[in-house]
């Protein structure tokens, strides 16, 4: 549970007590509390698996934008994370408010990822390739925006709720479960609904855009509404000033470690996810209804895995785990190398498999890892910073996110592909090393990266209890 103290101003604050954190006492997060902010990322999950999934792909295959223009797009679209998301952060861990303070950005957020996201599969066919680029620009700048008001007070809030080492892992155990039902949502429906009625249709993606509007909305909607019971911490009455703040986040080489992890292993995950409906159609030579079976699969994997990984974490230690499941990741990307039309299909459903184990040991420990680095600044100095800590970390997400379409669509641009033919006509030797690029080379560079920082992490449960 938590201790009361004074600090600097005379404001009472809650900081760690692990005298509480016992045995006997192993749940503070009751499980109805646990499963209802977990919904939250079942709609943020939807949100950024979609538009990661399916974004170059829809401007470029259906909005007729170049690839390179595209890629651009979306990069610079999310570089305004750089204000967006520590601002987000400060005003949330500033904000005076008689109940959580970050509990008002869901709400708020919950309309603009919902909104931005049906904005931007019902973007208007103008005739000019500019206004059409316009638009979807205008759209993702939204999405960003909406993004941070949802996801950086969201994933503050753990870092309140428990002050248990090992429960941070078990909340983001059901988390992981609602990420995995996104996935099998989004791996399921969208290609089934891309195939039956256009994959190059824009009335296939507004249907996508519309259904997906809702569920993001909904699922948002329910971790705002089932979390009035969760634990806060107050905000004080005076704080470092905001320079100070991202100095001292800065300053802890915890927190730097792990976002050079995510950042490493992230943008291999943002290539893959790039370049794989192009790989599918040019290289695997299959339809999208491929993805299905995959999804199913996948989501099975990462459920069973999940409190399989949060044992393993108690055994071996986080960073361990997190080394296992980024280990099984690596040896699936390079498979991808050896990929050919005549595979059985058994093989693709398989390499999905592995990469959803390693994804279920990427979102739990990595999270984890983050609540404990906040828990221990707070255990040093006495201020709560989860909202500056989890800004940076949701920037480098996006930011990664931003950076893989931007490989791979001057990728394509530079192998000649054509955004006016058919995707699936485009089978040319320079194509397919364009997207083993996205889906093999940068994902198995990178996790290499990533795997070798994990092995320098140092902070241990000692630390924070």
């Amino acid at each position: 549970m938590t201790s009361k103290v004074a600090d600097a101003s005379g404001e009472d604050t809650f900081l760690p007590d692990p005298a509480r954190d016992t045995i006997e006492n192993p749940r503070q997060v009751p499980l109805r509390l646990q499963y209802s902010w977990g919904s939250g990322a079942l709609g943020i999950a939807i949100l950024m698996n979609s538009i990661g999934g399916l974004i170059l792909f829809y401007m470029v295959s259906v909005l007729q934008i170049d690839p390179a223009l595209a890629g651009t797009l979306i990069f610079v679209s999310k570089l305004l994370g750089v204000v967006t998301d520590p601002v987000v952060g400060t005003w949330s861990d500033r904000l005076r408010t008689t109940g959580s303070r970050r509990r008002p950005f869901l709400l708020w957020g919950s309309f603009a990822c919902a909104g931005s996201y049906i904005m931007i599969f019902t973007t208007p066919m103008f005739a000019s390739e500019i206004l059409r680029a316009s638009y979807v620009f205008g759209a993702l700048l939204i999405y960003t925006c909406g993004y941070a008001l949802f996801n950086v007070p969201y994933m503050s809030m753990p870092a309140e709720m428990t002050d248990s080492y090992h429960e941070r892992s078990a909340i983001h155990g059901v988390r992981m479960m609602y990420v995995a039902i996104a996935s099998l949502v989004v791996g399921t429906i969208s290609p089934i609904a891309l195939e039956a009625l256009g994959r190059t249709s824009q009335f296939s993606y507004t249907v996508i855009g519309l259904c997906g509007g809702a569920i993001i909305f909904g699922a948002t909607m329910i971790a705002y509404l089932g979390t009035r019971s969760a634990r806060f911490t107050a905000s004080q009455v005076e704080r470092p000033k905001i320079l100070s703040e991202v100095g001292h986040v800065f300053s802890n080489r915890h927190f730097i470690r792990l976002l050079g992890v995510k950042a490493t292993q992230l943008i291999g995950v943002a290539s893959s996810q790039a370049a794989a409906m192009f790989f599918l159609l040019n290289v695997l030579q299959r339809d999208l209804t491929i993805l299905a079976p995959a999804a199913v699969v996948g989501t099975l994997v990462q459920l069973a895995s999940a409190p399989l990984l949060v044992r393993l974490s108690r055994k071996i230690g986080k960073s361990q785990t997190y080394i296992v499941g980024g280990s099984f990741y690596l040896l699936a990307v390079l498979s991808w190398y050896f990929a050919s039309p005549t595979e059985p299909l058994i093989f693709y459903v398989l390499r999905m498999a592995v990469v959803s184990f390693g994804a279920c040991a990427n979102v739990i420990m990595a999270m984890s890892m983050l609540t404990d680095i906040i828990s221990f600044d707070a255990l040093r100095t006495g201020v709560r910073r989860e909202g500056v800590y989890t800004a940076f970390y949701s920037f480098t997400e996006k930011f990664t996110f931003a950076v893989g379409p931007l490989i791979v669509g001057i990728a394509l641009s530079a192998a000649g592909f054509d955004k006016t033919l058919p995707p699936e006509a485009m089978r040319t030797p320079e194509i397919r090393q364009a997207l083993l690029l996205g889906v093999c080379y940068i994902p198995g560079f990178l996790s290499i990266a990533a795997i070798t920082l994990l092995a320098g992490y140092k902070l241990k449960q000692e630390d924070v209890s």
